[in-house]
């Protein structure tokens, strides 16, 4: 068994890119399966690129603050107490606080298989990651940079 106290952790910084950042608080150990954070999102930004997982499962649960989802299907307003769960394989999202105050949200992802693809339909990039912690290795790339499978061979 492992406790973590979120209250001896600070938040730290996770993302400060232009429109998207957030800081995190990392609560389950890094070789656990269910990964658990605590997330803060100010107004006015965003928490990543809207993305989908095909291996990943994510969720989140809001403890203060208003926001909005973002899907292809568009926004939906979120708030405390709300459970948003995103299913490996599902539809993309996003996390936008249009509001005034900062959004903090609890977030879970799940992945057994040690690997991931992830799509962006904003830039049209594809993300694959092969393993966890400081020996993951992430390959980011157009979708448009497509070669054909005997490319290269003899």
């Amino acid at each position: 068994m492992k406790i973590t106290r979120s209250a001896d952790l600070p938040f730290t910084p996770a993302l400060d890119k232009g429109k998207f950042s957030n800081t995190r608080k990392g609560l389950a150990p890094p070789d656990a399966k269910l990964q658990a954070g605590m997330w803060q999102l100010p107004p006015g930004k965003r928490s990543f690129p809207m993305h989908m997982h095909h291996v990943t499962e994510e969720a989140m649960y809001v403890i203060s603050g208003k926001a909005k989802i973002r899907t292809p299907e568009g926004e939906t307003a979120i708030g405390p107490g709300d459970y948003i769960a995103f299913p490996a394989g599902g539809i993309a999202h996003q996390i936008i606080n249009d509001g005034t105050e900062t959004l903090t949200y609890m977030g879970f992802s799940v992945n057994t298989a040690g690997s991931d693809i992830v799509e962006y339909p904003d830039s049209g990039k594809v993300a694959c990651s092969i393993g966890t912690g400081p020996d993951r290795k992430r390959y980011v790339f157009l979708a448009t940079n497509q070669v054909d499978y005997f490319h290269g061979e003899e």
